[in-house]
């Protein structure tokens, strides 16, 4: 017996699992060829499932011992599968079904179970195994994705920065088109980069193009100032790009403590030229998730990096609920190289396509979830995943997603529900740090993660901010957003302290993640704390020239100051300061523009 998934789990173990499984027939022919006596043969089942696991301390190999009825289940699998055949469970069919080919067979009949048990062959791996296939199929996009293609298309052949901006409503598959179109560009050679805005509490402004720099320079979150620097100026030097200068400048974006600029337009005119830099050899994507979540400043930057940068062969791609408009009612409208869509739910005979192929021959239960979805394709697969866990048997379906998010989340074995509650506090991004800081000696965190990550819960990510550290998301920000609420007040002031104070021991430099703290210790019932960070991020705001994040984070730590306290004079004062100093650039901006269409007229 082979067992995956423990002392550690991973995102993979089922498929690796029934690879491994696949495997050992060639090897037996192999055995049997050269054999004299050529009649081995072998009989394999995997299943999957919970197990009460234990390890022999007295061991050196550190040896395992496995019970439950995910063995007995395995046991009785094996002893009815055909020579040279793998059978597998029914968890394990959920588990691979994209990676792995299988065919149904007849349930089998075995000892102590009251039901014969579903069971499939598996036939052979569809893709490989590095390759992480979408959870879905992507259906219903085809005049998106052409009119993308072609704007790349162009934006490269003309070396012509172009902005598109996509637009929709949660679950609406706007991260989905980009990775496909993302996808497409690696595949001819171009480069892609993914950065995303945090929520407006989480950042203190270019939170996007922070995480650009970073992830070009390898700079991790946990970085010490002096190897953080030293990275930046590596890849800059490797940018052609190391004017001290503009590694001053560009400082700013790798958040060390002594960078400042001398004034906004110096900050964006470096990063444009980072930009250019970056895109001078080849078709480079940007894809900017969350925009609705930007500071002023960020969607300053953008349109500015849009609208400025020069023979570059780049699409910057901005993802964003419809809110965003809200902010920028003209948003992209004055750029000459800018396209703006708005993504709508999918097409009837598309939502109904994709809802048959998650629940299979179910044609009622499609129907049911393709209405009460209404061509949301995440909700589409969220309630298929819920119909899928409870085999069919509810009568009613859940008729919006918070409701059916709530009921998944309700029936969680307990450990995992409560790791779940405490990633919500930590945020839409999370780490493996904190949560052990959140929970110790209450399990193994890397399993309970894993089987969060089965259940398509939670993703671990490829590429982490912090070194040493696995990073991870909620699969969309409404799952998050339903543990959180879940939370008692009270339960969520201790996790947040917590939080708050793993980071102030875990961060190099708190001043890099004070707007972070602030809302932590905010949370956590501590407006003192709050206070103090708010007041930090604020200072840091405008060293970077972004004036408007800055007026509002010193409102945020008045709101939390008491009427007659001494402080709420000096921290007026410089709200308004910093709303003047904004003002002046906006007014400085304007007449630049107009002197420069008066010299082109």
């Amino acid at each position: 017996m082979a067992v995956f998934g423990s002392p550690v789990a991973r995102g993979d173990d089922a498929e690796r699992a029934v690879r491994a499984a696949l495997a050992i027939p060639r090897i037996i022919e192999q055995l049997n060829a050269s054999s004299p006596h050529p009649d081995l043969e072998i009989h394999m089942a995997v299943n999957t499932g919970e197990a009460v696991v234990t390890i022999d301390p007295g061991s050196p190999d550190g040896d395992l011992l496995v019970a439950g009825d995910v063995v007995n289940t395995a046991s009785r699998l094996q002893g009815a599968a055909p020579p040279g055949r793998v059978l597998i469970g029914e968890e394990t069919f959920r588990a691979t079904r994209r990676v792995i080919r299988s065919e149904p067979v007849p349930a089998v009949a075995a000892k102590g179970k009251r039901e014969p048990i579903p069971a499939w062959v598996a036939i052979e791996a569809l893709v490989p195994l590095a390759v992480r296939p979408a959870q879905m199929p992507f259906v219903g996009r085809d005049g998106e994705s052409g009119l993308v293609r072609d704007i790349w298309s162009r934006a490269v052949a003309e070396r012509r920065p172009h902005l598109v901006t996509i637009l929709g409503e949660a679950g609406i598959g706007k991260t989905r088109l980009a990775e496909e179109f993302s996808f497409d560009v690696k595949e001819t050679g171009g480069q892609a980069f993914h950065v995303r805005e945090l929520p407006y509490e989480q950042s203190s402004g270019y939170e996007t193009f922070v995480q650009l720099v970073h992830e070009v320079a390898g700079i991790f979150e946990s970085d010490p100032n002096p190897v953080a620097m030293a990275k930046l100026e590596a890849s800059l030097d490797h940018l052609g790009l190391a004017d001290p200068a503009l590694v001053q400048l560009l400082s700013v974006f790798a958040r060390t403590p002594e960078a400042v600029a001398d004034d906004r337009r110096s900050l964006f005119e470096a990063a444009r030229r980072y930009v250019e830099a970056l895109a001078s050899t080849t078709g480079t994507l940007i894809v900017f998730e969350d925009v609705h979540w930007a500071h002023p400043s960020t969607l300053d930057l953008i349109t500015s990096l849009a609208g400025r940068a020069r023979d570059a062969p780049i699409v910057f791609l901005a993802l964003a609920r419809p809110e965003l408009l809200d902010l920028r009612p003209a948003w992209g409208g004055g750029l000459s190289s800018s396209t703006t869509m708005r993504l709508e739910p999918l097409p009837a005979a598309s939502a109904h396509w994709l809802a048959a192929g998650l629940v299979g021959e179910e044609p009622e239960i499609a129907q049911r979830i393709e209405l009460a979805a209404s061509g949301n394709p995440l909700f589409i697969e969220e309630m298929a995943a819920w119909m899928l866990e409870r085999d069919g048997t509810d009568d009613e379906l859940p008729t919006t997603v918070r409701a059916m998010i709530a009921a998944r989340l309700d029936a969680l074995p307990r450990e995992e529900r409560d790791v779940v509650f405490d990633a919500s506090v930590v945020g839409k991004v999370f780490w493996a740090g904190p949560l052990a800081s959140l929970r110790p000696d209450q399990g193994d965190l890397d399993e309970i993660l894993g089987s969060l990550e089965r259940r398509d819960l939670i993703r671990m990510e490829r590429a982490s901010a912090v070194e040493g550290d696995r990073e991870y998301t909620f699969r969309h920000m409404l799952i998050r957003d339903v543990a959180y609420a879940t939370i008692p007040r009270r339960a969520r002031r201790e996790r947040h302290e917590a939080v708050a104070r793993y980071v102030e021991e875990a961060a190099p430099d708190t001043a890099a993640v004070a707007a972070i703290l602030a809302y932590h210790w905010r949370e956590a019932g501590d407006p003192e704390r709050a206070v103090t960070y708010l007041l930090v991020a604020a200072e840091r705001a405008e060293q970077a020239w972004a004036y408007p994040e800055a007026v509002a984070l010193y409102e945020d730590a008045l709101g939390l100051i008491p009427r007659d306290d001494d402080r709420r004079r000096s921290i007026g004062l410089r709200r308004t300061v910093a709303g003047i100093r904004h003002e002046h650039t906006v007014m400085e901006e304007e007449q630049l523009k107009r002197l420069a269409a008066d010299g082109s007229a």
